[in-house]
């Protein structure tokens, strides 16, 4: 064989090599950014998933928390007048 020959052949062979390498290596890289995304996604509706338990416990503490505060007003007005139809009973007795 020539040498040229030779030179030629190799030359083809390492940028077929080459070639199939990044092919290999692209291939590779896709899975791996799949597999990412993927991984990030789940990550995310757990995220969100957590972020809204906590927000519908902050409605409910806070739901509770005015509903306290209506019924000490109520009981508040109640006894305000209770207070005062005791007053008129004792006016009217007079």
């Amino acid at each position: 064989m020539e040498p040229i020959t030779i030179i030629i052949t190799v030359s083809a062979g390492l940028v077929a090599g080459a070639l199939i390498t990044l092919g290999i290596q692209k291939m590779i890289l896709k899975n791996k950014v799949a597999a990412i995304i993927s991984e990030a996604e789940k990550e995310a509706e757990v995220i969100k998933k957590d972020k809204m338990l906590q927000a519908k416990e902050k409605f409910l503490q806070l739901k509770s928390d005015h509903e306290k505060t209506i019924a000490d007003r109520n009981q508040k007005i109640s006894h305000a007048e209770n207070r005062i139809k005791q007053k008129e009973s004792s006016v009217q007795q007079k």
